[in-house]
């Protein structure tokens, strides 16, 4: 009898849900401080309700990667999914998600993407490039994470906490 009661409760659980429109929450950081030069891993979680990520082809159009706000912006741009945004010039950093086949019945995934950052570097004020600064100063790098699916729904703009990076 308890088996059955047990079987009953939760065979009629229901399906948690999602939106259409990606969400996305910080996880980790491999490192808090880096030297420059150096690569860290950023980790967030990741849930879409109609799953719906990657694309199978690549595109060969050309995007602004120091605009958000222009229709040429990376953003827009049919092959990314995946955006890294230096608060420190504006600029860009996108990465293409592995395409997901969202043909069953059940569309709704979540997951951890892990970003790998290469090369970690100072920047000075007002410029866009990595520039040399005295060594044994810090620089703070503030970044924000978005991710788009193929509907060209955009996640919420996630900040990440702020990096520190010693700068040689």
């Amino acid at each position: 009898m308890l088996f059955i009661v047990l079987f009953v409760t939760f065979s009629c659980k229901k399906r948690q849900t999602f939106s259409s429109t990606p969400a996305i929450d910080f996880v980790n950081f491999t490192k808090d401080t880096v030297n420059q030069g150096d690569s860290l891993l950023i980790s967030i979680h990741f849930q879409d309700g109609d799953g719906d990520f990657g694309y199978s082809y690549t595109s060969t159009q050309t995007c602004d990667l120091c605009r958000t706000d222009t229709s040429t912006s990376c953003l827009y741009h049919p092959t990314w999914s995946l955006f890294l945004l230096d608060k420190r010039d504006s600029c860009l950093e996108f990465f293409k998600m592995p395409y997901i086949d969202n043909r069953g019945s059940v569309k709704d995934i979540e997951g951890t993407i892990d970003i790998e950052k290469y090369n970690m570097c100072c920047k000075k004020i007002g410029f866009q490039a990595c520039e040399p600064i005295a060594a044994n100063v810090y620089d703070t790098a503030y970044y924000y994470v978005i991710l788009k699916d193929r509907a060209g729904h955009f996640s919420n703009s996630l900040a990440l906490p702020p990096l520190y990076v010693r700068c040689q």
